[in-house]
């Protein structure tokens, strides 16, 4: 069976970075099949490429790679990692990340990518997403385990610092404002909760099960079909109209129903 690589990043489209990394692993693994998740989570954010890759994983094929390259410490004596759980892959800094990530995979092991030259790779000074993490992705591909990449890692020793400040037990990351300008906040249900109060401009924002439950051109709450909790506006960008955006927090009580926030407070 071909293997499948999934790519998240905050590289954006306007550069070679994305094309670089791609080569780089078809270089090497050219029967690989590369699905480009998002490059654009944004920059330096780390924690912001959990829920893509959350809702990627639900939906990825038995065997899957998944790379994820957002990564503020490039250069620095920060760890480069492959975890392994059930057969799924994934490739991507120590910066926070992997031990959030472990909450949402069970049984998930860290292994330290501390040998690049042993799989083609090499630890450069500001691309080490095609020099070092493009190099382990292409070997996973051709068949070696992670285990013989390098020593396994605790998941306690793991890096757990989330790069933002504000959390709190009542607070909701916004982790992403999507091209309708929904605002996706830190929280997935599993079954909806009953009530949820979030405040824009001093008006509670109505909680609602579908967009066409308010008027045009005026905001509300919902549970979306990923389970996220979202900010819309109907036919208009809710961000414009609440100024909310990726990396803030904002006051929110919810009421029954069942759930998690995205990390721990």
């Amino acid at each position: 069976m071909r293997p499948f690589v999934t790519f998240i990043s905050d590289f954006g489209q306007r550069d070679t970075y994305v094309a670089s990394v791609r080569m780089a692993i078809l270089s090497r693994a050219q029967e690989a099949i590369l699905i480009d998740v998002t490059h654009d989570v944004p920059a330096f954010m780390p924690l912001l490429a959990l829920p893509p890759l959350i809702e990627i994983l639900e939906i990825s094929p038995p065997g899957c790679i998944h790379l994820v390259v957002v990564d503020p410490g490039v250069g620095s004596p920060r760890r480069a990692l492959v975890g392994s759980a059930h057969g799924t892959l994934f490739v991507l800094p120590d910066n926070g990340l992997p031990h959030h990530l472990n909450r949402w995979v069970e049984n998930l092991r860290f292994y330290h990518l501390s040998d690049p030259s042993a799989f083609g790779g090499t630890e450069t000074a500001t691309f080490q997403g095609r020099d070092l993490f493009a190099p382990a992705v292409a070997a996973l591909c051709r068949g070696i385990r992670p285990e013989e990449m390098g020593a396994e890692i605790s998941s306690g020793d793991l890096v757990r610092e989330t790069g933002f400040s504000g959390a709190g037990a009542d607070r909701l990351l916004v982790w992403n404002v999507d091209r309708f300008g929904n605002v996706l906040l830190g929280y997935r249900a599993s079954i909806p909760p009953r009530s949820v109060r979030i405040v824009a401009d001093g008006v509670d924002l109505p909680y609602v099960s579908r967009y066409q439950d308010v008027p045009k051109g005026r905001p509300g709450i919902l549970v979306n079909s990923s389970g996220w909790l979202e900010i819309f506006c109907r036919e208009g960008s809710a961000s414009e109209l609440t100024g909310f955006y990726p990396g803030m927090f904002l006051d929110a009580s919810m009421e029954g129903g069942v759930g998690r926030r995205l990390f721990d407070t």
